[in-house]
């Protein structure tokens, strides 16, 4: 029994690839190759949350004609895909050199996923200047639709109903409703002028103004009749049970579980609106 626990801890212990390269990177290791695509990697990344309409956003910024979105959308290279190095990361954005904004949205980035630890620093390290989009939405709703979108891809995942008793759902899916935690890992390193946070109810109730505000944030000319369609409306985009993933019918929340999740992620959401300059019921907890 000593032995396994030993043989564990090593494994615990040991760095990954992944992980060696993360910390050379963050020791500044990685700033010749960075150097070398320097007039092509993005000035602003969406860094979640899930399920809170970056999709939609990725899929309509890139119809402004200043503005490119990375192939894929969501290339996750400061974190799990470090691996594939700078050059990789780099060509995902050539398309797009002369556009005057390159972007990315990666949604893991605001994650409580252990290869996305260093993500706020990692990215300061090499792009100080990027400017960040953070869509959230009510957390609740938000949970619902990625447990869906979870359960979709992992049919043998744990039910709704033991969201908290499951330490891998907790961590995941409650933990990234954690809205105002993940911010404030991104602010240790960007100033408050270079991060814009938004609402999915905003974007979907006022699309003209949420995204008028957006390209004002960013620095480009608000071209926002071509970005929606001919009704003046948002694409709809992800919706559960699309892409692959099996199609899982909405939970209903019961009290217990509602309150229990509650207790957990109410002081951050009213850190969160008040950061926001919302009011405390903006979403009606």
């Amino acid at each position: 029994m000593m032995l396994i626990r030993t043989i564990n801890n090593l494994a615990r212990t040991m760095q990954s690839p992944n992980d060696k390269l993360i910390r050379q990177g963050l020791d500044g290791e990685h700033s010749d190759f960075v150097n070398q695509y320097k007039d092509s990697l993005p000035n602003f990344i969406i860094i979640g949350a899930a399920k809170s309409a970056t999709t939609t956003l990725t899929t309509i910024l890139p119809k402004h004609p200043d503005i490119f979105i990375s192939k894929p959308k969501e290339p996750k290279f400061f974190g799990r895909n470090y691996k594939k190095g700078w050059d990789w990361y780099a060509s995902r954005f050539e398309a797009g050199k002369d556009h005057i904004l390159r972007g990315e949205g990666s949604t893991m980035y605001t994650s409580k996923m252990k290869s996305f630890r260093h993500t706020p620093a990692l990215m300061h390290k090499y792009l100080p200047s990027l400017k960040l989009i953070y869509i959230i939405r009510h957390p609740l709703d938000r949970i619902v639709s990625q447990w869906r979108h979870y359960r979709g891809r992992h049919p043998s995942s744990a039910n709704f109903d033991e969201l908290m008793s499951n330490r891998n759902l907790r961590r995941l899916v409650v933990g990234c409703s954690m809205y105002h935690q993940h911010l404030m890992a991104f602010r240790e390193f960007y100033p408050d002028e270079q991060i814009h946070c938004m609402t999915f109810e905003d974007l979907i109730a006022a699309p003209k103004q949420s995204l008028r505000t957006t390209l004002k944030f960013l620095g480009v000319k608000p071209k926002i009749k071509r970005m929606l369609d001919k009704n003046g409306k948002l694409p709809r985009e992800n919706e559960a049970g699309t892409k692959g993933r099996d199609h899982v019918e909405k939970p209903e929340w019961n009290a217990e579980l509602r309150a229990e999740v509650l207790r957990k992620i109410l002081p951050d959401s009213k850190q969160m609106l008040s950061y926001m300059g919302k009011p405390e019921n903006y979403w009606k907890l």
